[in-house]
């Protein structure tokens, strides 16, 4: 299964970005997390952007001190 459908089916966190009303869904893989940004469309995923950070501790945080994202998982 690739990346992609990994983190949406089963993300390790998801968040929601207020400032964008985008998800954000983010999967540990390997050392790596995966940061996943997508909005439904109905029946429809569309993925928004996608990308790789060892700093995921770091951006979270930063995200929900200022409240642009709010945990849901």
């Amino acid at each position: 299964m690739s990346h992609i459908r990994m983190t949406l089916r089963n993300p390790d966190e998801l968040y929601e970005d207020i400032e964008h009303d985008v998800m954000i869904a983010v999967k540990k893989v390997n050392e790596k997390s995966i940061v996943l940004a997508y909005r439904s469309e109905g029946s429809l995923v569309k993925v928004i952007t996608l990308y790789y950070t060892t700093k995921l501790d770091r951006l979270v945080k930063a995200k929900t001190v200022r409240r642009a994202w709010r945990k849901i998982k």
